[in-house]
């Protein structure tokens, strides 16, 4: 049964408001703060093109589905379809098998002798563009056109989903095309198509990171429409105690699709270990493992598709561009941003701080195959090691969260200050006999990072969602996208040009640093019940605002 928020005719304030000979509607009378949220309701009903109230006028409606079992199971297993990209492919293969196949068809320093491979701390270039570039850069360069390309395809379909149908469609097609591509990888057969390698990067994750804003977007949603949300409003519950529910409802299901997602993943990655080793641990063993992972994605996918609910969203706008729309409503919720303070002051902090801890993971996994000689079966086994350990550390930092009474923000300056201190272990590198010298500290790494990276993830967007203007999901987690996987081309362009510059990423970590400390401190002056409060107000604002432009029409 759908829930529903209805009012009496009574209930609402004034007659003559309404009245269809008023020119002006008098909003003066209504209170934005009012948590009849009229103009939600209204609004929503008008938007339809229907009239719900019944044929005496005596109801107005709004209709609004609950999160089925079912429907959340489609959910989580979207993730546990999608995760494997993220752990085996984008994460730990496809950045060795782009610097590989770029080295094997590189040169040395001089660029005319082929690349000797074999050499440790071996230093090439390869053909890139017009010039040439690091093979080790190469391969940071390639992701980070991805990501910018995402930026594009997020701020263009955002707010395009948040209307109709679209956040099914978009979320399905986005994801079908990435499985596909994914399973392409298997077409690179020789070092001289190092830049095909290059363009199925470039297509799988743009295609992944777009399905993955619209996976995101269902949390404020179906945190919305939870029964025990449900429950709570209509017992008559507080503001504050409902608020306490719903932040324990998110973070649970939230880290129940992570900690599935990575479980997943190493199901998967163990698949590809294996492949490894039989195929001497070769780079087409990579990209059959990456292609695995893109065959896995493909066939979980026929459950979401089955499973996730219809939710229907206003229609788009009467004279509306379908090509144009989502940037212009973009342009004008970042034009809003002084009435959303906490919400964009978060995602500033997020923009460097998840660029700083995804940005370390290729530049460990580059710096232990380059300077620690570091082979492929080794990458692959700290590979399988730091998703073991998320899923493990979800449910650690979960249960430390209920028992101590922490809260969502709380949780993040923890996680993000342990993951601080990666980077200057790395520096001490510099100046001691460790930091990233010897092969056992790339699994002490591996279980280090792993055990805070799921937890991190799952409370950032739990915070997020919590302070997103209701019909703006897929809009905000648009930008949340490119404040997370959008952003990380900065970090992988700058320790690039570190690396092409000194020849040693690890002068990288002193830029890992700094992208990791400063969002910290922005993130401890956020207020997230005032963040909730302007989310509300921003919604109603303008919901009152359309229904005033419905009467004066």
């Amino acid at each position: 049964m759908p829930t529903r928020n209805v009012y009496k005719r009574q209930d609402i304030p004034t007659p003559s408001l309404f009245s269809p000979n008023s020119s002006n509607l008098d909003v003066s009378s209504i209170s934005i703060a009012d948590e009849s949220t009229l103009g939600n309701d209204i609004i929503l009903s008008l938007q339809d093109g229907k009239d719900n109230s019944s044929d005496n006028g005596e109801i107005v409606e709004e209709e609004e589905l609950p999160v089925t079992p079912k429907e959340l199971k489609g959910w989580y297993i979207y993730n546990a379809a999608t995760e494997v990209y993220s752990v085996v492919a984008i994460s730990a293969f496809i950045p060795i098998i782009l610097e590989n196949r770029a080295s094997e068809a590189g040169f040395q320093l001089d660029h005319v002798t082929p690349c000797n491979t074999s050499i440790k701390g071996y230093q090439c270039v390869t053909k890139y563009g017009a010039g040439f570039v690091d093979t080790a850069s190469f391969s940071l360069y390639t992701i980070s056109i991805s990501v910018f390309i995402q930026c594009l395809v997020y701020i263009g379909l955002g707010s395009l989903a948040d209307h109709g149908e679209n956040r099914k469609k978009f979320l399905l097609f986005f994801s079908y095309l990435g499985a596909i591509s994914t399973i392409a990888f298997l077409l690179v057969i020789n070092p001289s198509l190092y830049w095909l390698a290059g363009l199925l990067t470039i297509l799988s994750n743009v295609c992944f990171g777009a399905g993955y804003v619209f996976y995101l977007a269902y949390i404020p949603t179906f945190t919305r429409v939870h029964p025990l949300v449900i429950e709570a409003k209509e017992s008559g519950k507080t503001v504050q105690e409902i608020s306490k529910i719903e932040d324990t409802v998110s973070n649970k299901f939230s880290s129940h699709s992570i900690a599935i997602g990575y479980a997943s993943g190493v199901v998967v990655l163990v698949i590809a270990a294996v492949i490894s080793y039989f195929m001497k641990q070769s780079t087409y063993g990579l990209q059959v493992g990456t292609a695995i992972a893109g065959i896995w994605w493909l066939i979980l996918l026929i459950f979401p598709t089955f499973w996730l609910q219809k939710r229907k969203n206003p229609p788009l706008p009467k004279g509306e561009n379908f090509l144009f729309y989502s940037f212009k409503r973009v342009g004008k919720t970042l034009g809003s941003a002084k009435k959303l303070t906490q919400s964009f002051k978060f995602l500033i902090s997020w923009f460097l701080l998840s660029d700083g801890f995804s940005t370390v993971v290729s530049v460990a996994i580059i710096f232990g195959k380059k300077n620690l000689e570091v082979d492929n079966t080794q990458l692959t086994i700290a590979a399988i090691i730091i998703p073991v350990c998320a899923f493990i550390g979800v449910y650690i930092f979960l249960f430390l969260q209920q028992k101590f009474g922490l809260s969502t923000k709380t949780m993040i300056l923890i996680t993000g200050g342990l993951h601080s201190l990666i980077p200057i272990y790395g520096l001490l590198g510099f100046v001691t006999p460790i930091g990233f010298k010897f092969t056992i500290e790339i699994y002490i790494f591996a279980v280090y990072f792993g055990f805070m990276l799921g937890a991190i993830q799952s409370y950032c967007r739990v915070l997020f969602g919590s302070m997103v203007p209701k019909g703006h999901e897929n809009e905000f987690f648009g930008l949340y996208e490119i404040t997370d996987k959008g952003s990380s081309w900065i970090g992988p362009l700058v320790t690039g040009l570190i690396g092409d510059l000194t020849h040693d990423l690890r002068y990288g970590f002193w830029f890992l640093l700094v992208m990791m400390i400063i969002p910290l401190i922005v993130i401890f002056t956020v207020n997230v019940e005032k963040g909730k409060e302007e989310a509300e107000r921003f919604f109603e604002e303008e919901q009152l605002k359309k229904l005033k432009e419905k009467f004066q029409q």
